[in-house]
């Protein structure tokens, strides 16, 4: 007797159908109904690794100082595979993009988790715990969702972690933090983010991963990681997509 589908499979299916998957590099179509480790089309694909390689020593460098990234991002670019990767998660939302990234950045997480700190509660074999820092309220909004959190979500169930949010954004009006300056998105990220009610129950002696898209100049991530040292969090990593070229230098 034939076996029925299982649900994950027939719901891929399904969207695949209602929704035909494209490179997320050229627009192209790719094969529907395919069981697929990449959302790039065999050209883009060839151009992503190639990202990944030009990125791979400065990325090496950045994770001894507790930053995991896998490429580059070039401001005012739009056509390279990291940019239009980049739009698709702030934009699109599409699951399989976050399932993709967060497939290449679980090796180099835990990587670096291997090398944190072991003091742990007796008896206490905790995993990662995964957060994120929120997205304003605007452009959750326009877009429908969080990238920063769909990232975090991902990079849970990649890394066997567990999921929590932990940070709050105030109710104060806050600018954009692409729209400042170094000082002035530090002074902003400040009075932006707060722990959340239960955060410190959370994370006492636990080794906390903060999720983002993008990394430009860190203290949006760097806030965040105060916040949750502050709170008792043994230790804190800071995962994102990419990191820009203005902070690579």
């Amino acid at each position: 007797m034939t076996k029925p589908p299982k649900l994950s499979t027939l719901s891929s299916a399904t969207r695949d159908l209602l929704f035909p998957p494209r490179c997320v590099g050229c627009d192209h179509l790719l094969p529907p109904f395919v069981k697929r480790t990449t959302v790039f089309c065999p050209l883009c694909h060839a151009a992503w690794d190639t990202a990944v390689t030009e990125a791979a020593a400065d990325a090496t460098s950045a994770a001894e100082r507790g930053l995991i990234y896998l490429v580059h991002y070039r401001t005012g670019r739009e056509d390279g595979a990291p940019e239009r990767l980049i739009y698709h998660i702030k934009h699109r939302g599409d699951p399989r993009t976050f399932a993709f990234v967060a497939e290449g950045l679980a090796p180099r997480l835990q990587e670096a988790a291997a090398t944190l700190p072991t003091r742990k509660p007796e008896g206490s074999d905790q995993p990662l715990l995964f957060t994120y820092p929120p997205r304003r309220r605007s452009a959750v909004n326009r877009d429908g969702f969080d990238q920063a959190e769909r990232l975090a979500k991902a990079m849970a169930k990649a890394c066997d972690g567990q999921f929590a949010p932990l940070i709050k954004r105030t109710h104060r009006r806050t600018a954009e933090q692409k729209t400042l300056n170094a000082d002035e998105r530090a002074a902003n990220a400040a009075s932006s983010y707060i722990l959340s009610p239960h955060a410190a129950e959370a994370v006492r002696d636990r080794s906390v991963v903060v999720c983002d898209d993008l990394c430009t100049t860190g203290v949006t991530l760097n806030r965040c990681a105060e916040l949750l040292v502050s709170a008792g969090a043994r230790s804190v990593i800071l995962c994102t997509v990419a990191q820009t070229e203005e902070r690579k230098r």
